[in-house]
């Protein structure tokens, strides 16, 4: 274990200190776990998806937002559902299998971005769809 010697305005230690009561926690491990959720492990990640990943919880809400609610590009989207489907019935080209695995990484990307921002989001208090 480290230590670390943190300085709060009154008001997040007060926060802090009524989350910790509520969950019969200690103030150190509600923050523990506050930082664990703004701050997920991306040990495995992409060098590229690990900087996106730890700028997300200095964004503001609006562009929170605006990340969460972000869609694939309908085009490309509509390429990877016919892709699907073609891989489901036939071999793929060496060029539609590059292309499959480049849709796949994006939309794997989407989405743990998307669900990054969602999760700051609940917890700066909005009310966020459910899975």
């Amino acid at each position: 274990m480290n230590s670390v010697t943190l300085q709060l305005p009154e008001s997040s230690y007060k926060r802090a200190q009524r989350a910790a009561m509520l969950l019969n926690r200690s103030i150190e491990n509600v923050l523990e776990s506050m930082l664990n959720a703004a701050l997920p492990a991306l040990d495995d990640a992409p060098r590229k998806l690990e900087t996106e990943m730890a700028q997300l919880p200095t964004l503001s809400d609006a562009e929170l937002w605006h990340i969460a609610r972000s869609q694939m590009e309908a085009e490309d989207e509509t390429l990877f559902h016919e892709l699907l489907e073609a891989q489901a019935e036939r071999q793929l080209s060496t060029e539609e299998a590059g292309q499959l695995e480049n849709l796949y990484h994006q939309a794997g990307r989407l989405l743990v971005i998307k669900s990054q921002a969602y999760a700051l989001l609940h917890q700066r208090g909005y009310a966020v769809p459910q899975p």
